[in-house]
């Protein structure tokens, strides 16, 4: 199996060290990466600000894009873009309209096809987290909702990669409902703070995080419980 970082939120600025990570797994000092931006269709602003933490900690990188919402694409096209990538970054959002939206285009098999084989990391921040696991703890509703009696909700299937129900922005209000559901479900659970991520290298999983202050939870056999993660520090 392939190479994975799933990160709990935070803005690009402030997860400079989590994508030096991300840079660190592909192997190489100057990777080339894909962002895909379905989350929140298409918008220019997290694109722009992954692109300045990219190159900040890979100087000469370069970035591209597959726009979904806002390009046309043959099916040749996208599998030469996601071919050309090293890094593959999924930008947060509407965790439910970005896996729809996938569907119209078999990517999420495609994404499952790279990470089997290892043709290259897949990572994210927040929706673009959750889909990498088999659920995850969502505040999609609050993108269609005209008011603010929206609640959070379960989104399942995503795309499986890995068999564990997963919580971004664990640290953040609104979030206290995970854990009832995550000590009552059978799957494995992890909570992750902004800062924070969860980090996947051919078979082997563990925490980093870039705020000593953000929490990591493991949730497993109706027990919840504080993980260490490994501190990343500027050089």
């Amino acid at each position: 199996m392939g190479r994975l970082a799933a990160i709990g939120g935070g803005d690009y600025e402030e997860n400079d060290l989590l994508v030096g990570e991300i840079i660190r797994l592909s192997g190489k000092e100057c990777p080339n990466a894909l962002f895909i931006g379905t989350a929140l269709q298409d918008s220019t602003n997290p694109l722009t600000s992954f692109k300045k933490s990219f190159k900040r900690m890979a100087k000469g990188a370069v970035v591209k894009k597959l726009s979904l919402i806002r390009n046309s694409y043959s099916n040749e096209e996208i599998d030469a873009l996601l071919s050309w990538a090293d890094v593959i970054f999924v930008g947060g959002g509407n965790t439910a309209f970005m896996l729809r939206e996938w569907q119209k285009f078999g990517l999420g098999e495609k994404l499952a096809r790279i990470f089997r084989e290892d043709l290259a990391v897949l990572s994210g921040v927040s929706a673009g987290a959750i889909c990498w696991f088999r659920k995850g703890y969502t505040d999609s509703a609050m993108f269609s909702s005209e008011d603010s009696s929206w609640e959070y909700e379960v989104i399942e299937p995503g795309l499986n990669l890995i068999d564990a129900f997963f919580c971004p922005h664990y640290n953040n209000a609104g979030r206290a409902g995970f854990d009832e559901l995550a000590l009552s479900d059978p799957l494995p659970g992890i909570g992750l703070g902004d800062r924070a991520a969860y980090i996947y290298d051919r078979g082997t999983e563990y925490y980093v995080s870039a705020d000593p202050l953000s929490p990591v939870f493991c949730f497993e056999n109706g027990e919840k419980k504080p993980v260490s993660p490994k501190m990343l520090q500027k050089c």
